[in-house]
């Protein structure tokens, strides 16, 4: 028994005696490979027409003859190649129907493409519509950096002659190696810096900056005007204080934004009212970080240095992503600081983009899927999840999305788009 096709409503095309020529977009643009596919036609020539594989989009229009599929510049006729089953080769190098006006329909700067033709009894040739390309959303996390700034972050020593405090900004913030740095191009940053300082009247003392994209020196310029830290470490009261803030310092939340905490802290929690309460400041943190999850916020902690108990690092973790024997990370010098830091953000850095369609899984390695000009390997830089809607890139691919800021494409057959 044949498979059944399933088509999006809004992408179908029908004739007035019903025929089906070519199924489209899911509100962008359907590449029809009438005539063979894109890489067929005077773009298979040796050499291939000129303009051939450039690369093209709404802002960037193919040159004349030529015709936009899969961000690609081709071409299906001309230049010595000619079309089948009647039609003609319009003025973009695509063949069409004579009832048809192709013309400037079949540049991505259009909405969608349409082809609805009658050709009376002539059957409409295989593989009418070869390809469609799915809008992609980047999957874009806020992680929100809550940063001790207790006055033991300055006066202990971490490494030889550098304190904590300085060892999470290079950590951070170094040119060449700094997270924040690195990945502000895919991770929405913000920062927000906690302690009790007795000088003040309020606590917990907060200095915030806002998630956002590249913002790395944003919150650095934050992060070195509070040098010294001062005070004490009422580390629970001071994530719920940010969860008061949570619309303000994270205000792109959503489906495609999820939100991390970044516990780092170099000391045992105490509350405002009394800096040796530290039981009751242990029970603040679980609590607080409990709160933190239950609103959808995963929360990871690094202990800067090895005084926080490891039982309390342990209830921390957990109830940050509500599980047992959840990962925590105890960094005793510069190096490890780095790899703890690294391992937390290149976690929640998401490789995830998702689709405005859904795709058959079992059909979903004859799609295309490109990272700037370059094509990816299925399996191999790429798969799709069970849910036929999210791309994921994995390994070097991974890599160079979350550093490039690079654009992601895909195009899949068009039998393969369930809707």
């Amino acid at each position: 028994m044949a498979r059944k096709k399933s088509f999006p409503p809004a992408a179908r095309s029908l004739s007035t005696r019903g025929m089906l020529l070519c199924t489209v977009l899911l509100g962008a643009l359907a590449g029809c490979d009438c005539e063979g596919g894109p890489q067929g036609g005077p773009c298979g020539d040796s050499p291939p027409l000129d303009g051939c594989g450039q690369a093209c989009g709404s802002a960037s229009p193919c040159p004349t003859g030529l015709f936009c599929a899969v961000g690609q510049c081709t071409a299906e006729c001309g230049h010595g190649h000619g079309c089948t089953g009647g039609r003609v080769c319009s003025a973009q190098g695509r063949c069409v129907t004579t009832e048809t006006d192709a013309g400037p329909m079949m540049n991505e700067d259009a909405p969608f493409v349409m082809v609805d033709a009658y050709l009376g009894d002539v059957p409409a040739p295989d593989n009418t519509c070869a390809s469609v390309m799915l809008d992609a959303t980047r999957v874009i996390p806020n992680v929100l950096l809550v940063v001790d700034r207790s006055g033991s972050m300055e006066m202990n020593e971490f490494s030889p002659g550098v304190s904590r405090w300085d060892a999470l900004q290079g950590a951070l913030f170094d040119p060449a190696t700094g997270l924040v740095t690195g990945l502000e191009s895919s991770v929405r940053f913000g920062i927000a810096m906690y302690s009790n300082d007795t000088r003040t009247m309020a606590c917990p003392d907060l200095f915030t900056v806002p998630c956002s994209i590249n913002n790395a020196e944003s919150i650095e310029a934050e992060y070195t005007l509070r040098t010294p830290p001062r005070g004490d470490t009422p580390t629970g009261e001071s994530i719920s204080a940010v969860l008061g803030m949570i619309d303000t310092l994270v205000p792109e939340r959503g489906a495609t934004s999820p939100t991390f905490f970044v516990l780092a802290t170099d000391g045992e929690p105490d509350l405002c009212a009394d800096g040796t309460a530290l039981d009751e400041g242990r029970a603040a943190s679980v609590a607080a970080t409990t709160e933190a999850f239950g609103m959808g916020i995963n929360t990871y902690v690094v202990s800067v240095g090895a005084e926080v108990s490891e039982a309390h690092l342990q209830d921390v973790a957990n109830a940050g992503v509500g599980m047992t024997a959840a990962p925590f990370y105890v960094a005793t010098d510069t190096a490890g600081l780095v790899s703890a830091l690294r391992t937390i953000i290149r976690g929640v850095a998401s490789c995830d983009v998702r689709l405005e369609g859904m795709v058959e899984s079992s059909m979903a390695c004859e799609g295309t899927v490109r990272l700037g000009p370059d094509a990816l390997m299925c399996g191999t830089d790429w798969m799709l999840l069970d849910d036929g809607r999210t791309i994921r890139l994995l390994g070097a691919a991974c890599d160079r999305l979350q550093s490039s800021g690079e654009t992601l494409t895909a195009a899949f057959p068009c039998e393969a788009i369930l809707g």
